[in-house]
């Protein structure tokens, strides 16, 4: 067990924190927040204080844990604001410490709000169809545009429309707004002549009850306005039939290279001429009964045609299949042959392999043998060492030499050779 004693923490370690902070009366103050709950709070999706802030007490320095001092803050903050209130101040007003993950998620969700906002509305000049989001992305790189975080979606959608028609990277175009304009019916010659100056595409005028008359036309999302205040003039209001007016179905290859031309009303009549549309597909729907019909007397004529192709083809497939099995029937012979040879060979090298180590266990035994027979013959001294045969061994311990080594034993100095 260790005996070392270890002070007890007194500090509150901040993690995932983001910093907001502001400038008042020459004094700076921070707030210590959850990172993913700063964006939610001024959005107005989280209004409880508890779920954003780290710790309810406002700071000089966050990061070195310095606390703002009270007097400072009565003096930024005025002597009627509760600490509590002085963060939600701090929390609406203060910048925020962004990192780099957060700034590039932002800005690739910036990017994306203004390639939906194209998408829903903007078409294509030709074929008044909207573009799919991967396409107008490829224009924005293609024009090089920027998007700027400071500005809103709308106005960044309004440069980004501007930018490429300037550049001419795709024939794209605001998709016509469907209003209504609903006035007395004394007004409808004046209003009229104020809609023919601006070249709209009129739809219909119906009278509704004799008193009033409502003009239904095409127009440019730049004009609403305007449009507002011409229905105004004539005491009568403007009314939104559709947002955005677009083209539906399929389309030719063709279709695509034939350019739109006359303006507003040659694109209104190639919208919606629905009687042509309907009487093509009509005279389409006979074609395909009358050649079914056909299809079906000459089938009765072409039976025995087909039942001789089709005997033809069979056999074919079954001398094909028969080759099929006689190559199959070889390549396993082959394979079974190569098998049984690597099992032979492989039973040979084990043969080999242990008649080899038999022969090197019994030289092995042999010599080991030879060696203790030799141990056996002779001696050596365990104090003057040499070695004797057994006669010169028992002669050695009478010699002068022995003796001698025996008295430099007893004195420790080292026998001599």
């Amino acid at each position: 067990m260790s005996r070392q004693i270890s002070t007890p923490s007194n500090q509150v370690r901040l993690t995932n924190v983001a910093v907001v902070r502001i400038n008042r009366q020459g004094k700076r103050f921070e707030v210590a927040c959850y990172r993913n709950k700063i964006v939610n709070y001024r959005q107005g999706l989280e209004t409880d204080l508890s779920e954003v802030l780290q710790t309810d007490r406002v700071f000089t320095n966050v990061s070195r844990g310095q606390f703002a001092n009270g007097a400072d803050l009565k003096k930024a903050f005025g002597d009627d604001l509760s600490e509590e209130d002085m963060c939600r101040v701090i929390l609406d007003k203060g910048q925020i410490q962004v990192s780099d993950l957060e700034r590039s998620a932002a800005l690739e969700q910036t990017i994306r709000e203004i390639v939906d906002m194209i998408c829903q509305k903007c078409i294509s000049q030709k074929t008044q169809r909207p573009f799919t989001p991967h396409q107008i992305r490829q224009a924005m790189k293609d024009a090089e545009f920027r998007v700027n975080p400071t500005r809103s979606i709308k106005q960044q959608f309004l440069d980004v429309v501007k930018l490429l028609q300037e550049k001419k990277v795709v024939d794209i175009e605001r998709a016509k707004m469907k209003l209504a304009i609903v006035i007395p019916t004394a007004q409808q010659t004046s209003v009229q002549e104020k809609l023919d100056v601006f070249d709209l595409y009129q739809m219909s005028v119906t009278h509704e009850s004799g008193e009033h008359c409502r003009i239904l036309f095409l127009s440019d999302p730049s004009l609403y306005r305007q449009m507002d205040q011409i229905a105004k003039e004539a005491g009568g209001q403007l009314e939104i039939a559709q947002q955005v007016v677009t083209s539906n179905g399929n389309i030719e290859v063709s279709d695509t290279n034939v350019s739109v031309a006359g303006g507003a009303a040659s694109t209104g009549e190639s919208m919606y001429e629905s009687d042509a549309l309907d009487k093509d597909i009509d005279e389409l729907t006979e074609q395909v009964k009358s050649t079914k019909i056909t299809s079906l007397k000459d089938g009765s004529d072409s039976e025995e045609e087909t039942e001789a192709l089709s005997m033809g083809n069979r056999k074919k497939q079954a001398k094909k299949a028969q080759k099929q099995s006689k190559k199959a029937r070889r390549r396993e012979k082959e394979e079974t042959a190569e098998r049984q040879a690597r099992i032979d060979a492989e039973k040979l090298r084990q043969e080999e392999r242990f008649e080899k180590m038999s022969r090197d266990s019994s030289d092995t035994r042999t010599e080991a043998s030879d060696t203790a027979a030799s141990s056996a013959e002779t001696k050596s001294c365990n104090t003057c060492g040499g070695s004797f045969s057994a006669t010169q061994y028992r002669a050695h311990f009478r010699s002068d030499w022995h003796r001698y080594n025996m008295k430099l034993k007893l004195t420790g100095v080292p026998p001599v050779s």
